[in-house]
């Protein structure tokens, strides 16, 4: 199969398609794309503005980037609102920073709040309707109770306190509080995402590290029966674990409040155990952050299992498209080898995955 893609990019400005005012001026485009943590996704654009005739862009801006290639189609990288504008020379030039729609708004001083016996949703819910920002919320997140809660820090704060409790991905993207389990098969901005399987062919340089950080046979939590007035403990294995326990010093509210914590704390120690850097033969702007790999064909060590903690894409005018993945083994210890032949994706060599994600207006499909 033909591997001789031609990198392209479709930007739009506040709504407008400006991308012809581009085409022989853009140098490079950067996207950074994060699974949560308390981050939000980036860009970074630089223009040529070697004759002063580009518009004069300004914070506060709104823009919407696709890349792709001309043989496949765009894949959508998002919306964000510019934060920075940066007049450079020489060469004379423009970069453009940007975060993701709503991350800024999102209420960053402390505050002074109650929740008792309210869900996930219920909270986040008000936590965005506070901004404006719109909720996307997984079904078996949302649902969860917390008996009582206090807040005195900001509502980013305590997104990010439930993202670590209960071990999912809190993003703002496009407008919306997403809340989603780590390590799903979806990803953070909702997209149903396969597995895609890699082999030699289609890594440029790759690092894959393994760390003794923790050792511990299961995570132990602590909560206070109201009931019969008594500290009670919950454990969740970590897989593949061996020695003491790991105990959280924190003393929850509840016993389904202390299993969620339990969990999650044992899925991150996993997930520390090896962590992984791939640069990508071929640029492939359609793996997303929460995407889920199988490395095939490597020595021991490379082969196995991975999530995509960030995915940064690249559009460099002179060399084309580039995909840097920062990634970390599953939370849970799964194999994904085990996945039927129908959920993997399995690109040719130098295949980018194209079309498996929403491309740009007028190509088809819509952004999401």
């Amino acid at each position: 199969m033909s591997t001789g893609y031609t990198p392209i990019y479709r930007i739009y400005r506040n709504g407008v398609d400006i991308t012809g005012h581009f085409n022989d001026r853009t140098t490079q485009i950067n996207v950074e794309l994060t699974a949560g943590g308390g981050e939000g996704d980036r860009c970074e654009i630089i223009v040529d503005d070697r004759d002063w005739a580009i518009a004069r862009p300004y914070p506060g801006e709104t823009i919407q980037i696709w890349l792709g290639y001309e043989e496949i189609g765009l894949a959508y990288m998002g919306t964000y609102n510019i934060d920075d504008v940066i007049f450079m020379g020489m060469p004379r030039s423009i970069q453009l920073t940007g975060t993701s729609t709503g991350f800024k708004s999102i209420q960053k001083a402390p505050q002074i709040a109650n929740f008792a016996n309210k869900s996930v949703g219920d909270i986040l819910g008000e936590m965005a309707g506070q901004t404006g920002l719109g909720v996307a919320i997984s079904g078996d997140l949302a649902g969860k109770t917390i008996p009582f809660k206090n807040q005195v820090v900001s509502n980013l704060h305590m997104i990010h306190e439930l993202e670590r409790m209960y071990g999912a991905v809190a993003k703002i993207a496009d407008g919306k509080l997403m809340f989603v389990p780590r390590d799903s098969t979806e990803s953070a901005s909702g997209v149903s995402l396969p597995t895609i399987v890699l082999q030699p062919e289609h890594f440029g340089t790759w690092k894959v590290r393994y760390s003794d950080r923790f050792s511990a046979s299961e995570v132990k939590a602590a909560y206070w029966d109201k009931d019969e007035h008594i500290r009670k403990w919950v454990s969740s294995a970590l897989p593949g674990g061996e020695g003491d326990p790991f105990s959280l010093g924190q003393l929850f509210n509840s016993q389904a409040e202390a299993e969620a914590a339990a969990g999650a704390k044992a899925s991150a120690m996993k997930r520390a155990e090896c962590d992984a850097t791939f640069d990508l033969a071929k640029g492939d702007p359609w793996i997303r952050d929460q995407q889920t790999i199988l490395v095939t064909r490597m020595r021991d060590g490379i082969n196995g299992s991975y999530v995509v903690d960030k995915a940064t894409h690249t559009y460099i005018k002179s060399s084309g498209i580039r995909t840097n993945l920062q990634c970390r083994a599953p939370g849970d210890g799964a194999d994904y080898s085990d996945r039927a032949d129908d959920e993997f994706l399995k690109p040719w060599p130098g295949e980018p995955t194209g079309g498996v994600l929403p491309g740009a207006p007028g190509s088809g499909n819509a952004a999401p």
